[in-house]
């Protein structure tokens, strides 16, 4: 027989607005915690250090602020809440509603034999829907208890990016000059493309956003890693295959460089001023990529982040070095096929010519790379693939 005690976490949404004092700051997410209730099998020692690890390891996280303990517990006596609820989403409403959030994070403690269990997950209060869930084998030493814990503690931390809906950025419909005649054979011509509005990830889709559908397509995953890092060594398969499951697709080349380069055709997406490390992530100065919301001061218009450096992205289009000689010019969607797939701009290892709006890379779209991401966009008309 199971019977778990209750602990939940409330996630503040951009519109709902809490009070001035309970805001989170800019990037964070808001949390509550319910006090841990003494479950049947399971001691009160286990409860209280569970709890308090489970805290601990919360409050050290850069993008979680907690909500005072005793605001929530107020809420659960105001709504007489039964620990039967847990096993129902549509429970988690009346309690979003009070506490001004629009997520809920359960967790469930549980003993089965000598060892004890510890399993999660997150509803989306405006949809009763579970968005995210995990468990974690705590063990029944207090050094297993601990150590469990503080997995399963950290992996919800690495989840806050996704807790937090991925902004999108409006690129109105226009038209922009595409190419270079400065850059490689495949650079050339320049040519005038016509593109509807859509739009883009506002960010490269991290570690912590793409963990649930790697769950869900049983793929092998490790959240030991940052999960506000890009995710990288996947394939273009599974990058479009993540932005068709979150309703969106990726990004067409001629949509890209238009992001990246805007209307007036800039050489890099802040301006024609040559690269540095203030502007952009390149040249292997950081050997390794930067979190996905790394404020750098080279963001392109609108806010779009990182669309010089940090990761390549996989775009939709399949690579031919001549399309430009015969590309559409209104919406293109690349050749009907090829060998590989269009990335583009550039990465943290790479050198400051190739992370120009208009440098285009290929590679193999089965395999995906260490220098490798994707962001997502959508059609303003909500339609699937260009």
């Amino acid at each position: 027989m199971r019977l778990f005690s209750l602990t939940f976490l409330a996630v503040a949404l951009h519109v709902i607005r809490p009070c001035a004092a309970d805001a989170p700051a800019d990037g964070h997410v808001l949390l509550g915690i319910a006090p841990l209730e003494r479950a049947q099998y399971v001691s009160s020692s286990v409860v209280a250090l569970v709890q308090s690890r489970l805290e601990m390891e919360l409050q050290r996280a850069e993008r979680l602020d907690l909500v005072e303990r005793e605001q929530v517990k107020r809420v659960l006596e105001e709504l007489a809440f039964q620990q039967s609820g847990v096993t129902d989403p549509g429970s988690a409403s009346p309690i979003g509603e009070h506490l001004n959030v629009g997520k809920l994070l359960f967790d469930e403690l549980a003993r089965v034999g000598k060892s004890h269990f510890l399993a999660l997950k997150v509803v989306d209060v405006r949809t009763n829907e579970v968005i995210w869930s995990d468990n974690q084998e705590l063990g029944r030493e207090d050094k297993q208890l601990i150590e469990g814990t503080r997995r399963i503690a950290r992996r919800l931390a690495n989840t806050a990016l996704v807790l937090d809906p991925v902004n999108m950025v409006m690129l109105p419909k226009g038209t922009f000059v595409m190419g270079s005649e400065d850059g490689l054979v495949d650079e050339k011509p320049r040519h005038s493309i016509q593109l509807d509005a859509f739009y883009l990830d506002r960010s490269e889709v991290s570690r912590a956003a793409y963990a649930p559908y790697a769950r869900l397509r049983d793929q092998e995953f490790s959240m030991d890693l940052p999960g506000d890092q890009p995710m990288t060594l996947i394939s273009w398969h599974d990058a479009e295959g993540y932005c068709r499951h979150m309703g969106k697709r990726l990004p067409t080349e001629a949509e890209w460089e238009y992001a990246a380069r805007g209307a007036e055709g800039r050489t890099y997406p802040w301006g024609e001023s040559p690269p540095n490390s203030r502007l952009a992530n390149f040249g292997a100065v950081n050997m390794g990529a930067l979190a996905v919301d790394a404020g750098l001061a080279g963001g392109a218009e609108g806010g779009v982040l990182h669309l010089a450096g940090n990761v390549s992205e996989w775009v939709w289009d399949w690579w031919d070095p001549e399309y430009y000689k015969r590309s559409p010019e209104a919406n293109p969607g690349g050749p009907p096929s090829g060998e590989y797939k269009v990335v583009r701009g550039g990465s943290w290892s790479h050198a400051a010519f190739e992370i120009r709006a208009a440098a285009r890379g290929f590679h193999n779209q089965a395999k995906g790379a260490s220098y490798l991401g994707f962001r997502c966009a959508r059609s303003a008309s909500h339609t699937g693939a260009p």
